[in-house]
C-alpha cells in the first residue's frame, strides 16, 4: 500500500472517540496497569489486558474496567502473556548487546544502532495487537504477521510508529497526559492494523 494521509488522519479520529467513548474505563485500565506492574509478576498480564482494552474499544465495544484484567482470565491466558513479553525482553537484550557493540565504531555505530532500533520498533510493532487478537495462535506467527504488514506497506508503517511513539513521549513529558496519549496511541496502532492487514480477523 501505498502512503495515505487520509487513513492516516481516519485512524486518528477514529481513535480518540474509541478513546472518548471509554475515557473512564481506559484510564483506570491504565492506573491500574501501572500500579500494579510494581509487583513483576503481574506486568505482562495486566499490560496484556490493557492493550486488550484498546482493541476492544476499536471494534465499538463497550470497554469496562474489568477487562483491564483480562490476562488474568485463565492460566493459559496468564502464561501466553508471560511469553510474548519474555520474547520481547530477549529481542531488547540481544538489540542492547548489539549497540553496544556498535558503539565502538566512532560517530557511525551509534546512527546505525539507532537505526536498527527503529526498524526493529516498526517490524514488530503490530505484534502484540496480533498475539491478542488471535488467541489461538503462537507468538512466532503474530511477530511474522507483523513484520509482513511492515514490508508490504513500510512508510504507512513508519509513520504510524512516528505518530505513535511521539504521542506516548509528548504525554509523558507532560506528566499525566499520558493518561490520554497512551491508550490513544494503543487504540490508533489497533485500529491502523485492521486497516492494513483487514485479513487478520479479530478473535479476541
Amino acid at each position: 500500500m501505498s502512503f495515505n494521509s487520509g487513513l492516516i488522519t481516519t485512524g486518528l479520529k477514529k481513535a480518540w472517540a474509541a478513546f472518548i467513548e471509554n475515557v473512564v474505563a481506559l484510564i483506570v485500565g491504565l492506573l491500574i496497569t501501572m500500579i500494579g506492574s510494581i509487583l513483576i509478576v503481574t506486568i505482562a498480564p495486566l499490560f496484556y489486558g490493557f492493550y486488550y482494552m484498546c482493541i476492544k474499544a476499536t471494534r465499538g465495544e463497550k470497554v469496562e474496567i474489568k477487562d483491564v484484567f483480562y490476562g488474568f482470565k485463565s492460566l493459559s491466558v496468564f502464561i501466553r502473556s508471560w511469553i510474548y513479553f519474555i520474547i520481547m525482553i530477549v529481542i531488547g537484550i540481544v538489540l542492547g548487546i548489539v549497540m553496544s557493540l556498535l558503539n565502538i565504531i566512532p560517530y557511525l555505530g551509534p546512527i546505525i544502532g539507532l537505526i536498527l532500533s527503529i526498524i526493529l520498533y516498526v517490524f514488530l510493532m503490530f505484534s502484540i495487537y496480533i498475539y491478542i487478537m488471535k488467541p489461538n495462535e503462537n507468538v512466532i506467527y503474530a511477530i511474522k504477521e507483523s513484520v509482513n504488514i511492515a514490508k508490504d506497506n513500510f512508510l504507512m508503517v513508519l509513520v504510524v510508529a512516528i505518530i505513535s511513539y511521539l504521542l506516548i513521549v509528548i504525554g509523558m513529558l507532560l506528566i499525566i497526559v499520558w493518561l490520554v496519549t497512551i491508550p490513544l496511541a494503543f487504540a490508533f496502532d489497533a485500529y491502523m492494523l485492521k486497516e492494513l492487514k483487514p485479513a487478520i480477523k479479530d478473535e479476541s
